[in-house]
């Protein structure tokens, strides 16, 4: 199943995810939208430590330390932002 979100950050920036669940795990994520990040390619870091990660799961200490591992700059927007745009994306199953 594909989930999709979108998440306006206070600001502007716009957050968009999509998630390819079975049952209620990660199997895929993309992430992407109009914001910006240093170096380019952490957001391929972020979206690969939500593979395997339950529906259910808090997001931000899963983004948070890919984000830290990455040593990801984000402008614009912050962890919790993408916690926030995830959520919204792993809860969309519910409706």
């Amino acid at each position: 199943m594909l989930l999709r979100s979108e998440y306006k950050v206070k600001g502007g920036k716009l957050i968009k995810v999509a998630l390819e669940v079975e049952g209620d795990v990660i199997k895929s994520a993309k992430i992407y939208g109009d914001f910006f990040l240093y170096p380019e390619d952490a957001i391929e870091h972020i979206e690969q430590a939500l593979k395997g990660v339950r529906l259910t799961s808090d997001f931000e200490p899963i983004i948070a330390e890919a984000v830290k591992k990455s040593g990801a700059e984000l402008l614009g927007f912050s962890v919790e932002d993408l916690a926030a745009a995830v959520r919204l994306a792993s809860q969309s199953s519910l409706r």
